[in-house]
């Protein structure tokens, strides 16, 4: 995705307030009801309930309420916020912290500066270190005249991170931007979301709603404005999808990159698992699995409505490598009790630099693709290949 000058160095400005000290505790096991205080200014941020978590206290705008929160995400401390199930309007980008649960559960988030994410984090430490162990249950976050698609960018965006679980998040993009990125990450769940793209499609758009992305120069500006060592080539790890409803210009895709002259075509992903979901690609594929080594797909729906029927870009499952890594035949591969619609072909299993997958067991999966039933499923490129009551349909 891009970045401007201007927002790296608004980001980076941001940055360094965060060195300041977090919210103020009371030296002995706070009490409920007990206020917690900033200690950036006069205003109070919450107040503690029962169970040791924070509920946080509606400020007197979008800008107190924007600092406010900061102040209370952005710090390492062990900590769960509470927002009250409340319309939250605030006018800055909310920097999470390490050990962070955020309970959300009835509120909307309303970013109202629409050249702003809701929720990253800065990259300061590499081998997924720069941000661990974060929860993120509920909300509807949305960013103001998003439909329009001004710009690109993503709702939330972690790099480099681990341990993330979003859990019944309902996050709003456009159609040339992420709801969620992830860029060299592991551990991440995302259960029971929806991300969703408002506004008008493009029909040569590619911009898929949940990324998974590896950290080059080109795939990763956000990392590289935090130096050279963020964007080497980092790939992301155990990847878990399920129960979630996911529509873009693509629905999903783990991402690779052929600039600098391919250096970074044999870097695979590993271990992506997609369960339960319904995943649409309005103009381009529903689900692009590109250098992915170990791939379970399993009871999904999975459809992409591209018009361009003659091109890779209607494909409904597009599992593809592009590189050779011989880490690819390491790993099975499991496609099954999914419904696949695409256009060229439903799905379409490939690798284009000699390399091979691992076994790759197809079953009991119902195909279709708009250029015919012979096309609703081509696989190749497997040291084994197990095919199992698959259906094979002409939509």
């Amino acid at each position: 995705m891009r970045i401007t000058r201007k927002l790296i160095a608004g980001a980076l400005a941001a940055l360094m307030l965060a060195s300041a000290a977090p919210f103020s505790v009371s030296a002995s096991k706070p009490q409920a009801g007990e206020e917690v205080h900033s200690t950036l200014s006069s205003r109070i941020l919450g107040t503690y309930q029962e169970d040791g978590s924070i509920l946080f206290k509606m400020q007197e705008s979008a800008h107190g309420n924007g600092n406010a929160l900061w102040e209370l995400l952005s710090n390492d401390n062990k900590k769960t916020i509470v927002l009250p199930k409340k319309k939250i309007k605030i006018d800055r980008v909310l920097y999470v912290g390490n050990n962070t649960t955020l309970i959300a559960t009835g509120a909307t988030i309303f970013q109202t500066d629409w050249q702003k994410n809701l929720i990253i984090h800065e990259c300061d430490k590499t081998n997924y270190n720069s941000l661990k162990n974060v929860t993120i249950k509920g909300g509807k976050w949305q960013i103001q005249d998003n439909a329009k698609a001004r710009r690109s960018t993503s709702t939330f965006r972690f790099a480099h991170a681990q341990n993330i679980n979003l859990i019944g998040c309902n996050i709003e993009t456009n159609y040339i931007s992420h709801a969620v990125e992830l860029i060299a990450c592991k551990n991440v769940t995302v259960d029971k979301c929806t991300l969703t793209a408002k506004g008008k499609s493009k029909s040569d758009s590619l911009e898929e709603a949940l990324q998974i992305d590896i950290a080059t120069k080109t795939t990763a500006p956000s990392c590289a404005a935090f130096g050279s060592k963020y964007i080497k080539g980092q790939t992301c790890k155990n990847i878990t999808i399920k129960n979630s409803k996911i529509t873009g210009s693509r629905g999903v895709c783990a991402n690779k990159t052929d600039t600098e002259g391919g250096k970074w075509l044999k870097n695979h992903h590993e271990n992506i698992t997609l369960t339960g979901n319904t995943i649409t690609g309005v103009s381009s594929e529903a689900l692009a699995l590109h250098n992915v080594a170990g791939a379970t797909v399993k009871n999904n729906k999975i459809t992409s409505k591209g018009s361009r029927t003659n091109t890779v870009y209607t494909i409904g499952l597009n599992f593809a490598s592009f590189g050779n890594n011989s880490v690819t035949s390491k790993y099975k591969n499991t496609i099954s009790g999914n419904t696949i619609k695409g256009g060229r072909q439903g799905l379409y299993i490939i690798t284009y630099s000699g390399n091979k997958f691992g076994k790759t067991t197809i079953k009991n999966n119902k195909l279709y693709a708009k250029s015919g039933k012979s096309h609703a499923m081509e696989v190749s490129g497997c040291k084994s290949i197990v095919k199992k009551n698959n259906k094979t349909y002409k939509w």
